[in-house]
């Protein structure tokens, strides 16, 4: 009996294996983006270059506003600053 499984699996090995490396030999990678970079790589850069300078855009912008209204802060009276604080913990009071 162990001869008889020894043999099917012996027997079986090699048909096995040819059955493998036909699937491997006809697999293609079919991915966009791969494509993108291989075969026009024009518009893959540029697309990434895009991306880059839209990022950059906007953490630009909004260190910008935020640096406006400090400077907005430090321009106010003490009346002012007054008040401001005011509403700050009205609406931390509020949120809680």
């Amino acid at each position: 009996m162990n001869d008889l499984i020894r043999n099917f699996i012996i027997t079986a090995d090699p048909w096995l294996g040819h059955i493998q490396s036909e699937m491997d030999a006809r697999y293609v990678e079919q991915s966009s983006l791969t494509n993108l970079f291989t075969e026009h790589k024009f518009w893959g850069w540029a697309g990434l270059l895009t991306i880059f300078i839209a990022l950059a855009a906007i953490f630009y912008f909004q260190f910008q506003a935020w640096e406006q209204e400090d400077q907005e802060q430090e321009n106010l009276s003490t009346k002012q600053k007054e008040f401001v604080d005011f509403l700050e913990n009205a609406s931390n009071q509020s949120k809680e």
